[in-house]
């Protein structure tokens, strides 16, 4: 399956959920202070080369777009953000990261390469999309900025043409019955993927009142694991999120999100969409959510993780002020 079929395929779904189940759709516009912003097409120049062997790579990181809502202590946002990128004329990396500040904080990015005209026509024109849910600890406004992350996996300075959109998809959804978002991302480190491995995981109760549930996943998967020369050049993996239901009678499973994608050197990692929907019948009020990440063919590769060392702004890893960012994760949007 090629790259823009899987976003085809799986980009129109969520689309609806984010309409009938989150129930609130922002307004469109362009101000800051605006709860949906588009961007571009922007021409990104002077992204930096790669630097020697051994040495950090510096990444360009540039604001393009913010978003802000009033929220109370305890709401839960759905922030929903697409990137867009083409035109590249070298292997560039671009990675998508929302952050945000104020009333609640999270960090979340997801990313891949793009390929210039020479590459695989299927990787010229990526949408990396990152979304997530995020909580307000405090009463006050709630802050959002996606940042393009880029850099040149070449020796020589890049650009490319980026566009996309960020929003909250809802301002307010549902919790479990202790309150808190239904949400589990993976800590710093990553998980190779020799066999299978099956992360994250979702188990919880929702309190009564929902009557079905959208549940979404976004896998960060790289080519290699470090653990193996990876001398194939590639790495092939199929992914698959279940979902079930249970506490009452009848209680329902939502059919199975499933995917395959290979991974080729140079295209490096990929960011790998998964959704579903399920109905819950009376009383089946508690939900266990997985995704299960197996390997079919080539290189082992691995889900990423959570990255830490990230600069706020324009430097190599680890320059400071610095941050980490919850990349692989999983969520569910009760309605």
């Amino acid at each position: 399956m090629t790259e823009r079929s899987r976003w085809r395929r799986l980009l129109v779904p969520t689309a609806i959920a984010v309409t009938a189940l989150a129930g609130v759709i922002a307004d469109t516009g362009t101000a800051s202070a605006a709860t949906s912003q588009d961007f571009g097409p922007t021409v990104v120049t002077g992204i930096p080369a790669a630097p020697p062997v051994g040495t950090p790579a510096t990444q360009l990181v540039v604001p393009m777009a913010t978003v802000s809502t009033p929220v109370t202590a305890g709401q839960t946002a759905y922030v929903y953000s697409e990137l867009r990128a083409y035109d590249a004329d070298q292997v560039n990396l671009v990675d998508n990261e929302v952050r945000c500040s104020g009333a609640g904080a999270s960090n979340v990015v997801m990313g891949e390469n793009v390929l210039p005209p020479t590459g695989d026509p299927a990787h010229r024109d990526i949408t990396v999309v990152t979304r997530f849910l995020v909580s307000a600890t405090s009463t006050g406004t709630l802050n959002c900025t996606l940042y393009l992350r880029t850099a040149s996996t070449s020796s020589s300075v890049a650009q490319e043409t980026v566009s996309g959109t960020l929003r909250f998809a809802a301002t307010s959804v549902g919790e479990d019955t202790n309150g808190l978002a239904v949400q589990q991302s993976l800590p710093v480190g990553e998980l190779p993927v020799t066999s299978a491995v099956t992360a994250p995981v979702v188990d919880r109760t929702l309190p009564p009142g929902y009557s079905q549930l959208a549940v979404i996943a976004d896998v960060e998967y790289h080519r290699c694991a470090g653990t193996d020369p990876c001398t194939a050049n590639y790495s092939t993996a199929s992914f698959t999120l279940t979902a079930t239901t249970s506490g009452g009678s009848s209680c329902a499973s939502a059919p199975p999100a499933t995917t395959q994608e290979s991974v080729p050197r140079g295209v490096n990692h990929a960011a790998i969409p998964l959704y579903t929907i399920v109905t819950l019948a009376p009383g089946c009020t508690h939900v266990h959510a997985q995704v299960t990440t197996t390997h079919v063919a080539g290189d082992t590769g691995s889900v990423g993780a959570a990255a830490a060392g990230l600069t706020d702004s324009t430097g190599q890893a680890g320059s400071t002020p610095n941050h980490t960012s919850a990349m692989t994760h999983l969520f569910v949007v009760p309605s």
